[in-house]
């Protein structure tokens, strides 16, 4: 497995687009429109947020993934500054005719047309703006990756990117993965916005069971503020350009790297977003184990990624553990009061239900103090473990926040 970061990484079948079409509300006129274009009908796969009052763009996706037994894509359509959530009919209506348009320019089915949005609530989005930004479009430029991530930033401070090559019967296989996210991070399925792109000769069903187990460890193990976005998207497509035979079979063996390959992508997406976290200065890893089962053990990690309380506390480098004992406790989940064990680094703080004899709050301080934070609890009372990765709540998070739509 490697890691590739060059820029001229090209996906055969696949053209980028970006520019700025006036949606995004900038000094210096960033790109706000993404627009990526398969030359045939992909396979596709996506994962939504859960949220009950998720965007027009998350539901028309949502409904394209579940209107034919094999999904195709020709099309994905990203626009920042505006998330057209809570627009009602006419930001329905503002998807379809985005749809529309491509769908007569590129001679497809309007269902392989998949849009996101992401930005402002509650204001409606621009058709004509995002037409005209298609208009534009004289000519492709050689794949820009990095400038496909840095048209879909909002708040982001950095574009992420992310490159893989794996091999299935001895062929190369590329995997490339953009995503945004920085604020109003808790999924509940996925991040603010992701999009994987494969060369991967693959059924558009084992690209839906591959997502999904991977987006579990991933984008579903984050979490910055502990607010579910309406935005919340992540699709993958393959082109089907690997000279490897079709796999239809999720269990097949030829299937083994590539799984890892992908899980390893998407969780290093996922960790650039919390270091990205809005004001964040701390990327923290909370790992719980001792668990009844897997999902306890996550929903206790949460519940301390989650609290303002540790995440201020760490901010402030106060060894101040009470606050993780709280925070357990309020998950709702089991755990032995007298079996718990809590370290900050490799300082272990509890034992035997009560503050260890031998704990150094200086030694725990001193962890405090560095860029990245380990916290690991073992709650006695299992053998399941669960990992999450948070970020430090700090000062600027408030003034980013509050200056939002200023």
């Amino acid at each position: 497995m490697k890691n590739n970061h060059k820029k001229d990484i090209h996906l055969e079948g696949i053209k980028v687009f970006t520019t700025f079409c006036g949606i995004k509300n900038t000094p210096d006129n960033e790109d706000d429109l993404l627009l990526v274009e398969f030359d045939k009908s992909c396979p596709i796969a996506g994962v939504f947020t859960k949220s009950l009052t998720s965007s027009a763009p998350v539901n028309i996706c949502k409904s394209n993934l579940s209107s034919a037994e094999q999904a195709t894509v020709r099309a994905i359509v990203v626009n920042s500054g505006n998330a057209n959530a809570f627009t009602g009919k006419l930001g329905e209506e503002t998807v379809l005719k985005i749809s529309k348009y491509l769908s007569k320019k590129l001679n497809s089915n309007i269902n392989e047309i998949y849009t996101a949005s992401t930005g402002v609530i509650g204001e409606q989005l621009d058709t004509n703006k995002i037409i005209n930004g298609f208009k534009s479009i004289t000519s492709y430029e050689t794949q820009n990756w990095l400038q496909a991530a840095h048209a879909i930033k909002t708040t982001d401070t950095f574009p992420k990117v992310v490159m893989r090559t794996c091999k299935i019967e001895g062929f190369e296989i590329d995997i490339i993965g953009i995503a945004k996210g920085s604020g109003m991070i808790a999924p509940n399925m996925a991040t603010m916005l992701g999009f994987i792109f494969t060369n991967a000769n693959l059924h558009s069903d084992i690209l839906q069971r591959l997502l999904a187990k991977a987006n579990e460890t991933s984008f579903n193990s984050i979490t910055v503020d502990s607010d579910t976005s309406t935005s919340d998207t992540v699709l993958l497509t393959a082109t089907r350009r690997a000279n490897h035979k079709l796999i239809t079979k999720y269990s097949d063996r030829r299937l083994k790297e590539f799984k890892v390959t992908l899980s390893s992508l998407m969780l290093e997406l996922a960790k650039l977003i919390i270091k990205d976290g809005e004001g964040a200065s701390k990327f923290i890893t909370i790992n719980v184990t001792g668990a009844k089962t897997k999902k306890s053990a996550k929903k206790i990690a949460l519940s301390i990624a989650n609290s303002p309380l540790v995440k201020t506390a760490i901010a402030g480098e106060d060894a101040n553990w009470g606050r993780i004992i709280m925070a357990i406790g309020k998950s709702g989940e089991r755990a032995d009061r007298d079996k718990i064990k809590i370290f900050i680094g490799n300082e272990l703080v509890t034992n035997k239900g009560m503050l260890h004899k031998n704990y150094s709050e200086a030694r725990a301080t001193k962890h405090l103090k560095e860029d990245e934070v380990y916290l690991s609890i073992d709650v006695g009372v299992g053998k399941s473990c669960g990992k999450v990765y948070t970020c430090d709540l700090t000062h600027k998070y408030i003034q980013i926040n509050a200056d939002y739509r200023s």
